[in-house]
């Protein structure tokens, strides 16, 4: 990936992301879910896939199916419709990122969820 396609994770959010793959990556291990996921799904894990690249984090679409559905959890929704390219995926995470940051967040991550 070239740098121009890279998004900068400002520091601030750095433990943050790390701590949403870290949880997606657990979730991710042993589950079933990204095998019978509907095929709208699974395609949207290929757009956060090319997402989490661009904020230099190479996952599988299974591990990036998870970050999907804890966003999803986060506003408090069964499955949000997919974002509508890597663009608008890593917005996404980084928005994510910054309700843990905050301990705002519905994931979980901050007690909330």
């Amino acid at each position: 990936m070239t740098e121009k396609h890279r998004t900068a994770v400002p520091d601030s959010l750095v433990p943050a992301l790390n701590s949403l793959v870290t949880r997606a990556t657990e979730n991710a291990d042993g589950s079933d879910e990204y095998d019978f996921a509907a095929a709208v799904e699974v395609a949207d894990a290929g757009v956060v896939t090319k997402g989490l690249a661009r904020l230099g984090i190479e996952v599988s679409p299974k591990i990036a199916y998870q970050v999907w559905s804890l966003i999803s959890e986060n506003y408090q929704a069964g499955w949000l419709e997919g974002p509508g390219d890597a663009e608008d995926a890593s917005r996404a995470v980084l928005g994510l990122c910054q309700y843990i940051a905050d301990g705002t967040d519905y994931a979980g991550f901050s007690g909330k969820g």
